[in-house]
């Protein structure tokens, strides 16, 4: 090749090389900005897990997921009743997704820190987060009004957002959100449901209190030690079956103290009792005792606990559903989850894990295999990007 050549190919290289640079940095951006939610939406999902097991959000991350925040508190119309809420809305994001965030059954409602601890988590990712109370469940009762108090709630959100919002449901509240999102109006103003820890039918977990079995759809039994709390929480709702009329008034608050885990303050009202009324709650608070008079409660009330449960309610859902349950759950048994499964319409379950990480709406201290946290990783970055679509 001659020199002159050489000098005229050279430039035309270097500008074939830099078209290709420019071009592969090209579909490179496009690339990014394609999969860019999706990645997002699995860091942000690690910030969550992260915070919710104790670690700050990493520096790099908190652009994305450490965004502050203001919150108000503020009272919901509802024809249950008033319904106390808090919305958490990031500063730089007014117009942000929605999602309805609702606890479970405990007297602290929407001020329970482990769930002001997550609503904070998943608001500062660039959602706005509404917690309402249902307005029976700080006194331990599950009633038909509170699937009105979750429709509202949506409602509420939706007319605020004025699009569609996500709803999310812990423990026996995710039974009840998904029969809220199979009711129109409701049905048209979710666009998708994650229930965390839910039951389908809750004769069946109320029968799993008194037996420690709780049976799959194939056949199986799925047997453990129930935790106190679940049968507990059902004699107090029936408190006129365990106790004498003329002792219910006298044992109920200290009932109450108990399920508030204030030893204290139930010690002292005890006190107050007759020597017969402190016997007749030292029975009634003996799970072994009273297995018979619980068994025979939950007959009596099956009608009623099927009027809250997800099982033959759900034929109005179309919208995708997210479910997670934990494998060492003895309070709502992961059985639950396999029922809600196959009692889902077609094609409206997107993703179900039942994870050895989760106990019932909290996390275990079981060693985690990498297996397990990807699993659930993934799960959470789905629902993340599902929610945060405008």
């Amino acid at each position: 090749m001659n020199p002159s050549a050489r000098s005229q190919f050279q430039p035309r290289t270097r500008r074939i090389h830099f078209a290709l640079f420019v071009a592969y940095l090209l579909i490179g951006l496009l690339s990014l900005s394609f999969f860019w939610p999706r990645i997002r939406a699995y860091l942000q999902a690690a910030a969550i897990l992260g915070e919710l097991n104790g670690r700050p959000v990493p520096h790099l991350l908190q652009p994305i997921a450490a965004m502050p925040l203001t919150t108000r508190t503020f009272t919901i119309p509802s024809s249950a009743g008033v319904v106390e809420a808090r919305l958490y809305t990031p500063v730089r994001s007014p117009n942000a997704p929605g999602l309805v965030l609702v606890p479970g059954i405990h007297y602290r409602g929407i001020d329970e820190p482990r769930l002001m601890a997550f609503a904070r988590s998943l608001a500062s990712c660039g959602l706005r987060v509404l917690t309402p109370v249902l307005p029976d469940s700080r006194d331990y009762r599950i009633q038909p009004s509170d699937v009105q108090a979750i429709g509202d709630s949506v409602q509420w959100l939706r007319n605020t957002t004025g699009r569609r919002v996500g709803l999310m449901a812990l423990s026996f509240s995710g039974g009840l959100a998904l029969m809220a999102a199979a009711q129109p109006p409701y049905s048209n103003e979710v666009s998708f449901v994650f229930s965390v820890g839910a039951h389908d039918d809750l004769y069946r977990v109320a029968t799993f209190y008194v037996t420690g079995a709780d049976p799959l759809p194939d056949g199986d039994i799925e047997r453990t030690t129930p935790n106190d709390y679940g049968p507990l929480v059902l004699e107090y709702e029936h408190l006129e079956d365990f106790v004498l009329p003329a002792d219910l008034e006298a044992i109920r608050p200290i009932f109450r103290m108990r399920l508030q885990e204030n030893p204290a303050l139930e010690k002292t009202l005890l006190a107050s009792l007759t020597s017969s009324q402190q016997a007749e709650y030292a029975r009634v608070v003996d799970l072994h005792q009273q297995a018979v008079a619980l068994f025979d409660s939950n007959k009596k009330h099956a009608g009623e606990m099927a009027a809250v449960s997800p099982h033959d309610h759900l034929t109005g859902l179309h919208v995708p559903v997210y479910l997670l349950h934990g494998r060492e759950d003895n309070l709502i048994p992961f059985a639950e989850a396999e029922w809600l499964a196959q009692d889902l319409p077609r094609d409206t379950l997107k993703e179900m894990l039942v994870s050895p990480l989760i106990a019932h709406v909290g996390t275990t201290t079981a060693k985690p295999c990498i297996w397990d946290e990807l699993q659930l990783l993934h799960l959470l970055a789905t629902v993340m990007e599902r929610a945060e679509r405008r």
